[in-house]
């Protein structure tokens, strides 16, 4: 009888434990990173993982393409248009898509030529641009928070129907 007997730098007990690493099992250690990625992402979107890598991938994606969205709507909003353009324009005004601050610079140069009026006539008519600019204002910021109120509502509606 003839015993064969390799020499191995590993310990045959050892030999058990070893596992060679393989292009497949690094392919599901990234897979299993990516995923982890995607269940802290849906974390900060408040989204409960569903435990399915595909299912989570497109919940994320769509949770992010609604942020985009909504931030894209809202920088629209930011630069909205100002109802009292027309007024500033009369009065050669720099309109900045920011309704407050047209307002406010609005409201100041009306003040500065009601004050400086030569006429009653004259005097008259910048009040009376000067109540239209205040009734439009007012009028506006109603509006701004009906819609935003809207929006938000609208955003929960299509998060509910994505089933997010």
């Amino acid at each position: 009888m003839v015993f064969c007997m390799s020499i191995s730098p590993i310990p045959s007990y050892m030999m058990s434990m070893y596992v060679p690493s393989s292009a497949a099992s690094q392919k599901v250690e990234e897979n299993d990173y990516e995923y982890q990625l995607i269940m802290q992402e849906l974390a900060l979107y408040g989204l409960v993982p569903s435990g399915d890598k595909d299912t989570d991938k497109m919940r994320l994606e769509t949770a992010q393409r609604m942020e985009e969205m909504l931030k894209a709507q809202s920088e629209t909003t930011t630069r909205e248009s100002i109802p009292f353009d027309d007024i500033m324009n009369t009065l050669n005004l720099t309109i900045t898509g920011n309704l407050d601050e047209d307002y406010d610079t609005t409201i100041d140069e009306l003040d500065y030529e009601i004050y400086m009026a030569y006429t009653d006539e004259e005097r008259e008519y910048y009040e009376a641009l000067k109540d239209e600019v205040e009734e439009e204002y007012n009028s506006a910021k109603r509006d701004r928070i009906s819609f935003s109120g809207a929006t938000q509502l609208s955003s929960i509606n299509r998060y509910m129907m994505l089933g997010i």
